[in-house]
């Protein structure tokens, strides 16, 4: 019967590595603990029954546990990240025509929030984005330089 409950194990191993949610690893661990506990538990229903518990017990505990752990952090993605960040001008930026800046080393077309000229080499602060354009305004402060 171990052998059952490792390949049992296996699988469920196998199948949370092909899934981006970390459910099924509850079930696997389940299954280990079977391994032992079938050497003094014949009966197979009650095997059956006590992987449920274990396993639906891992699941809702263990889960809700590392979900609560991880609202405490805020994902930025690219896009989230490139907010009020501060960059370059790397070709102008004309009245209603955008132009290329430069924030993070990554490269960006960009319209002028005042619809306004901004030169090449001004330095630029990000307001917002709008499609795939980033919305900047002029930044006083120098503290990107051009390379």
């Amino acid at each position: 019967m171990q052998l059952i409950w490792l390949g049992v194990a296996i699988v469920f191993g196998i199948a949370e590595l092909l899934t981006p949610s970390l459910t099924l690893i509850w079930f696997s661990i389940g299954a280990v603990a079977l391994i032992f506990l079938s050497m003094v538990i014949e009966n197979l229903f009650i095997q059956i029954l006590i992987f449920a518990i274990i396993s639906f017990t891992l699941l809702f505990v263990a889960t809700k546990k590392f979900v609560k752990k991880d609202m405490g952090y805020k994902y930025n993605t690219n896009l989230q990240a490139v907010l009020n960040a501060k960059g370059f001008v790397k070709e102008d930026i004309l009245i209603n025509q955008p132009g290329r800046v430069v924030v993070d080393r990554e490269e960006w077309t960009a319209i002028s929030f005042d619809n306004e000229k901004i030169e090449k080499g001004s330095n630029v602060e990000v307001l917002k984005i709008e499609g795939v354009k980033l919305v900047v305004k002029k930044s006083e402060l120098a503290t990107v330089k051009a390379d």
